[in-house]
Parts: structure tokens; C-alpha cells; sequence
């Protein structure tokens, strides 16, 4: 009988949990979400359609924000919403933010990490019992002040990383970084700016704090690694017959772009993604459909090596059938299929080359390397910042694109020099030059 145990989750009248017969079988392999029906006097259910309890929540979420009589209060008179902070869960406010906005971003993986372990200091208050000031009752309003901002820091700061295996074990565990708290504390802001911003709104408070700059909370990254290094890493990468191709397009796309690993792995040769097309002097970092935010990615030159892998990409795309052709052009790929990331191949990479493990070496060194390399070599700090997407275009480039001229020289040695001390690795057969790495002359203007 529905409502015997305790709800897997609950919000206003209704509550998710399994429709199961008085002898306890279940009559769906799904979850459901039952309330109670006064007109009709009884309690009423809807299957979630998923044995999943994480989809199951989302779906409970949107029949509760579909249901006009669960909106914000109205006031009788004017008819105005009445929006209480102090009337509006936090963790309802977390719910309504993701489902409307954080789970459809690309950095919703992200978002979901930071506001998990939000939930995990609320539950963590839950079960201090008397002694917690905060649960999972803890209102938006509760929430907008410095003091839950201070306790929430204080926990925070004694909480470990964890990751963990297939199975749920811990398998790797390092103290928290103040930036990691501070990344939390900016999107209980955002959640908290979200709810008073909704039409109507379901809050009139807005946190009263911020978080903390991240010069203060960020380690400087001292770590580069030279030519030398970065020649070892390539020919580590092009070794044939190691599957390591999709470490090796990262290498060299990491090369020719000084991209974040976000970004490089994120290249696609397909025409809907409106990066790259056969011939074009450029390329779009920022897919089509993909907002942009404050970490830009811009329109690069394409260097005549990357030129090269981008072509070869193309013409493996285009020789699949068409109903093959879904998610598949990316650059860097695993047999054909998209990666979000080479942190495993990489920590090998390291490995093998008996190079330090430590996070500062992580795939992200690549980037601050080439930005210093290229800047000894004589790259215009305007033409840098432009090309790392560190400064947004302004209303001019829009019209009269740069051509970053003195980071394509730069880059341009750099990948001379490693052509020298490791010949052929670059390529993307491994196999030695298809064709000479000659320099382009400056990248033309699109029209």
C-alpha cells in the first residue's frame, strides 16, 4: 500500500516511493509519485517512467512546478506573487535550479558536483540533531546569511576529496582546496539569485555575501614543462600500435591552440557544430549552440599542422554512411567515439615517462607551458591574451578578426623544434611527413 514507508523524497503534497501490493511485491519496476486527492478523497499516483531514484526526483520536480495550485503564494487584493525566502526550502530552491537551468549547461556535471556536497553539509547539520544549526528544513532565507556561509565554510574545509571506483569504493582521497569551497559558495549564490529572479518569484531575500576572490583561495600553478618534455610526450603518444590516438590529437591540438582540455577535446570536424570546414583559414572553438561564459573560447588561425589532422578527421567523417555519422568527427576520439577527457592515458603518459604525478601535472600543464614558451618566444601580449581567450572580443574584431600573428610564429617554432628532435611524431600517422610542415603566410581575414 503506497505511503506504508518512508518517502524516497518529498515536496509539498507529493512524495516519490514504490507502488507495492499489501504483500509487499511492487506493481511497476518503476518509482511513483503519489499525493493525496481531496476532491476525490483518496490517494492518487503517476509513474515516473524510471527505477532510477535521481530521474525519479526530477520528475516529482517538474509535476510540482507544473502544478499551479504548489506556485508561490498570491496576494487576494492584487494579485501580486507573494515570494517568501523564509517559506522556500533551500533544497527545493537547489531542485528548481537545476531542473531549469544547471542540468541543461554544459558544465552541468560540474554544477551537480559543487551543489552535492552543499547537500552534504545540510544532511551532515541534519544528523549533529539539537546541535546543528542547519537541515534539510533550512529555508532560503536561512541561507542568504552569513552565518550559514561561515558554518558551511568551516565544514567545507574539513571535508576530503574522494573518488571513487565502479562499485562505490574510495579509491583516492586529498584534503579540500579553498577554491573548491568557494566554487560551492558561488553556486548556492547562483541558486539563491535564481529563485528570487523567477517570474514569479519564490524569494525576496539575495545572499548577503560573496565568495572569496580567487586570488586568495587559488594556488599559483609553478609548473611548466620545455621542449624536451614536450617532444618525450609526443612520441609517447605516437607510438604506433599502443591505442593512443586519442592522446596524441590532444597533444597536437593542444599545440596548435593552447586550448583548455575542455576545449581541445570538445573539437569537431561535423558540419552542425559549425567549427571547422575544409579549407577555412579558422576555426571556432565555441560549438554551435554552446553559450558562451567567462572562460571564452575563440576563433583561432589553424596552423598548417592542425590543418592536416582536421582534413584527415574530415574525410573519415565523410566517408561513414550518414546514419553513422551521429556524434562521431571529433578530433579526439576513441575509435571513432568522442572522450570527455584523457586524464587516464595521460596519468600512464606520466607514468611510463617517469614524470611527477602530482596535480600541478595534470593535462592542464600544457596549456601554461605553451602560454609561457610562446610568450619567451616573442608573442605580443595582446595577440596572447586574445588567443587563450583571457580577453573578449570587443565590437571591432567582431567585424575585422585578428590574426594573432606573432602566436603563429611562436607556435610555429615550437612545433619546428619538436619536428626536429622527434621526427614524424607529429603527424598523425606516426608514420613520418605526409606532407612538409611549411608555414602558412599570415591566416587570411574572413569576409
Amino acid at each position: 500500500m503506497a505511503g506504508r514507508e518512508t518517502p524516497l523524497y518529498r515536496r509539498g503534497k507529493y512524495w516519490l516511493g514504490w507502488d507495492e501490493r499489501r504483500d509487499g511485491t511492487r506493481r511497476s519496476p518503476f518509482l511513483t509519485t503519489f499525493w493525496y486527492d481531496p476532491a476525490a478523497g483518496r490517494v492518487r499516483s503517476a509513474s515516473t517512467g524510471t527505477a532510477s531514484e535521481d530521474e525519479a526526483i526530477l520528475a516529482l520536480d517538474r509535476r510540482y512546478l507544473a502544478d499551479s495550485s504548489e506556485a508561490p503564494a498570491f496576494c487576494g487584493a492584487c494579485g501580486q506573487p507573494l515570494a517568501q525566502a523564509a517559506a522556500y526550502l533551500l533544497t527545493d530552491a537547489i531542485a528548481d535550479y537545476r531542473l531549469e537551468w544547471g542540468d541543461a549547461r554544459a558544465s552541468g556535471d560540474t554544477i551537480e558536483a559543487r551543489l552535492k556536497h552543499v547537500q552534504d553539509f545540510l544532511d551532515a547539520e541534519e544528523a549533529r540533531g539539537a546541535e546543528g544549526r542547519f537541515g534539510i528544513a533550512t529555508s532560503c532565507a536561512a541561507a542568504c546569511t552569513s552565518t550559514f556561509v561561515t558554518a558551511f565554510r568551516a565544514w567545507s574545509h574539513r571535508q576530503p576529496v574522494v573518488w571513487r571506483n565502479g562499485v562505490g569504493q574510495i579509491t583516492v582521497t586529498k584534503p579540500r582546496s579553498p577554491a573548491s569551497t568557494e566554487a560551492a559558495i558561488a553556486q548556492v549564490i547562483a541558486v539563491l539569485n535564481h529563485a528570487a529572479n523567477a517570474d514569479p518569484p519564490r524569494s525576496d531575500k539575495r545572499p548577503t555575501y560573496r565568495p572569496l576572490p580567487p586570488k586568495q583561495v587559488q594556488r599559483t600553478r609553478r609548473t611548466r614543462i620545455g621542449i624536451e618534455e614536450l617532444a618525450r610526450m609526443v612520441a609517447y603518444a605516437a607510438e604506433p600500435d599502443k591505442r593512443r590516438g586519442a592522446l596524441h590529437a590532444f597533444m597536437v591540438a593542444s599545440i596548435c591552440t593552447i586550448a583548455r582540455p575542455g576545449a581541445v577535446v570538445d573539437i569537431c570536424v561535423a558540419p552542425d557544430r559549425g567549427q571547422w570546414a575544409s579549407g577555412s583559414p579558422t576555426i571556432d572553438l565555441n560549438p554551435a549552440g554552446r553559450v558562451q561564459n567567462k572562460k571564452a573560447r575563440p576563433v583561432l588561425p589553424v596552423l598548417p599542422l592542425l590543418d592536416q589532422w582536421l582534413s584527415a578527421e574530415l574525410l573519415a567523417y565523410q566517408a561513414l554512411a550518414e546514419e553513422d555519422r551521429v556524434g562521431r568527427g571529433f578530433l579526439v576520439n576513441y575509435y571513432g567515439r568522442p572522450v570527455q577527457s584523457v586524464d587516464s592515458a595521460w596519468a600512464a603518459m606520466l607514468r611510463e615517462l617517469q614524470l611527477p604525478t602530482g596535480r600541478e601535472w595534470r593535462p592542464y600543464v600544457l596549456r601554461h607551458s605553451l602560454a609561457t614558451l610562446v610568450r619567451n618566444r616573442g608573442a605580443e601580449a595582446w595577440d596572447l591574451e586574445g588567443f587563450m581567450g583571457h580577453r573578449l572580443p570587443s565590437q571591432t574584431e567582431v567585424y575585422a578578426r585578428g590574426d594573432f600573428l606573432s602566436v603563429q610564429r611562436a607556435l610555429q617554432t615550437i612545433i619546428d623544434e619538436i619536428e626536429r628532435l622527434v621526427p614524424g611524431t607529429l603527424h598523425r600517422t606516426g608514420t613520418g611527413a605526409a606532407s612538409p610542415l611549411k608555414r602558412k603566410r599570415g591566416a587570411e581575414m574572413p569576409g
